[in-house]
């Protein structure tokens, strides 16, 4: 692709993020610096070749259209993953502590697609402090960059997928590059004030002011992990309520919470009704799983509450943290704390997983059919927030919900091939699609370095395909097939 050949935009995106992450490959070389570690240098040659790469890039597409087209959404949201992959690997690569590109390339992938996963041999908290800032600067940047493109890029190249219904909000979604501009700074400006928020909390509950910003950047963006050193190390009830707030937050529709700050309105919160169900799934689930654990006699009653409500919301909002050794738990927790992460949180959040509106149309949409077949003539329609939703949108939730569990077979039957077991295959396939690593820890896992590099590379291509909405990919591959037929 050359310059003027009609992907100026795409080279303009393109440029940006790769400004942006040669940037903030800066931060951990100065703190480095500062904190006199001999890693500093690690981040030097990354950041160059980044701001570079991103100057050219963005000279390259200088004179845009102003208007992007659903070839350069799709090319950039499938591609911008293992562009941000490449160079976020060469600190873990260039270290000697992931000496193989695949386990680097899986390293890299992993924090940007806020998953949580680990090739490392040890937990991550052994990192020196500079790389373990890089990880948490990129799991936060990988959220930022999901989030950025929520707003911009996937309504173009998707139509959304059930985004435009809790996306009655103030942000407007349109291919032109003025308005997507717009909708970015406003997007950037909710994730980076929940952040602010939530590192407010964990510095109340008692973490220092630079941990309680890592831990809220870890937590906002979905990336959590089941180390422990997370939770687990502080043993402290306070700074898990802290947690489990900020998980609420990092949940929540990010376009309602703009759309409650626009309007000055905390009523909105509450009339919103994906928010209740996903607070309704909550608290079911951890009702369920504290009762099963105080009945079996893991723990006291108190005990059961603490960790049992905990961890659904970790799983529920894919963050993953562990408060607990839940991966010791009755096969019944276990169960209901992996069903939760294909549950997700809301759909404008920076977690994973299906979604919570996508599965109420749904149910609601079963509703009506059996309503349809009980009364043949009747008028059914299936109904968000007591406004109907158009048949285009219930038809493609059900295509992305049939795509999604078939992704899920396939690449279950994939890893299993490594000789891992049913269940460990299935752990680590919905962990890579989910964005939630923990669900690999369920079934007995903590590193994946045991793996052959093409099952790394198989994970990380799952993980990519989960954060851009799988009809991305399928997009791109249909328009690699078209020129290649044009061509041949």
């Amino acid at each position: 692709m050359e310059k003027g050949s009609g992907w100026e935009l795409f080279w303009l995106l393109m440029g940006r993020t790769s400004s942006l992450l040669g940037l903030a490959l800066l931060v951990p070389a100065v703190v480095a610096l500062f904190w006199q570690e001999p890693e500093a240098w690690l981040f030097l040659m990354p950041a160059s070749f980044a701001l570079f790469l991103g100057v050219f890039m963005m000279w390259m597409g200088q004179e845009h259209m102003r208007q992007l087209t659903i070839r350069e959404g799709a090319l950039f949201m499938v591609l911008v993953w293992p562009f941000m992959g490449v160079i976020g690997l060469m600190p873990y690569y260039s270290s000697g502590l992931l000496p193989d590109w695949s386990s680097a390339f899986f390293e890299s992938i992993s924090s940007l697609t806020t998953t949580g996963l680990s090739c490392l041999p040890f937990d991550r908290a052994g990192l020196p402090r500079s790389l373990l800032l890089w990880h948490t600067l990129m799991s936060w940047l990988g959220g930022l960059t999901f989030v950025s493109m929520l707003v911009t890029v996937l309504p173009q190249v998707s139509g959304c997928f059930g985004l435009t219904l809790s996306a009655r909000q103030t942000i407007f979604f349109s291919p032109v590059w003025n308005r997507m501009s717009q909708s970015v700074n406003q997007g950037v400006s909710v994730y980076s004030g929940l952040t602010l928020l939530a590192a407010v909390l964990f510095w109340l509950a008692g973490l220092p002011p630079f941990d309680a910003l890592l831990q809220s950047m870890l937590t906002i963006s979905s990336s959590g992990g089941s180390s422990v050193a997370s939770f687990m190390f502080y043993d402290n009830v306070w700074l898990e309520v802290a947690a489990v707030l900020a998980m609420v937050i990092s949940g929540m529709n990010l376009l309602l919470c703009w759309k409650v700050w626009n309007r000055k309105s905390f009523r909105l919160l509450w009339k919103d009704t994906e928010l209740r169900a996903f607070l309704l799934i909550f608290l079911l689930a951890g009702m369920m799983i504290s009762l099963h654990l105080y009945l079996m006699q893991c723990y006291g009653w108190a005990g059961s509450i603490r960790y049992g409500f905990f961890q659904a919301l970790s799983f529920l909002s894919t963050s993953g943290f562990a408060s607990a050794g839940f991966w010791y738990w009755p096969d019944f927790d276990r169960y209901v704390l992996f069903l939760l992460v294909f549950v997700g949180g809301c759909i404008g959040s920076a977690g994973g997983g299906l979604k919570v509106v996508r599965l109420l149309v749904l149910l609601r949409m079963a509703r009506a059919e059996i309503h349809r077949t009980l009364h043949p003539h009747m008028v059914v329609s299936v109904k968000m927030d007591g406004l109907p939703v158009a048949a285009k949108i219930v038809g493609r939730i059900l295509a992305f919900f049939f795509l999604y569990l078939l992704i899920f077979t396939l690449f279950s039957l994939l890893i299993s091939i490594t000789g891992l077991g049913l269940l460990p295959s299935m752990g680590i396939a919905a962990g890579c699609l989910t964005s939630t690593g923990s669900t690999a820890a369920l079934f007995g896992i903590g590193s994946l370095a045991f793996l052959p590099d093409w099952a790394k590379f198989v994970c990380s291509l799952l993980m990519i395909i989960g954060r851009v909405e799988i009809f991305s990919f399928l997009i791109l591959i249909d328009v690699g097939v078209r020129m290649l037929h044009q061509k041949w």
